[in-house]
């Protein structure tokens, strides 16, 4: 078999609970690193899919506090290649 046709499968998951997985990870960081205290991400919401990209995004990160955007948006990759957003 070609090794062009590999893939990976998504976890299939509601905005609520992407977003706990997210928080999860945001209360996991901030455990080690005090800057990251009180970051939060808004709420998943669908997307038009392309291709074989993510079907969900957030609007923002509410109260980010200075520093901790680029971190903030690498969770937020990563978990946009994890998950697949349902209703």
């Amino acid at each position: 078999m070609p090794d062009s046709l590999s893939f990976t499968l998504k976890k299939r998951a509601t905005a609520e609970e992407i977003h706990a997985d997210l928080q999860g990870r945001i209360d996991r960081l901030s455990a080690r690193h005090e800057k990251f205290r009180g970051c939060r991400m808004s709420l998943p919401r669908p997307i038009r899919q392309r291709e074989d990209g993510p079907n969900w995004t957030v609007d923002g990160f509410p109260g980010l506090p200075p520093g901790c955007f680029t971190d903030m948006v690498k969770l937020l990759d990563q978990a946009r290649l994890e998950y697949e957003l349902v209703s």
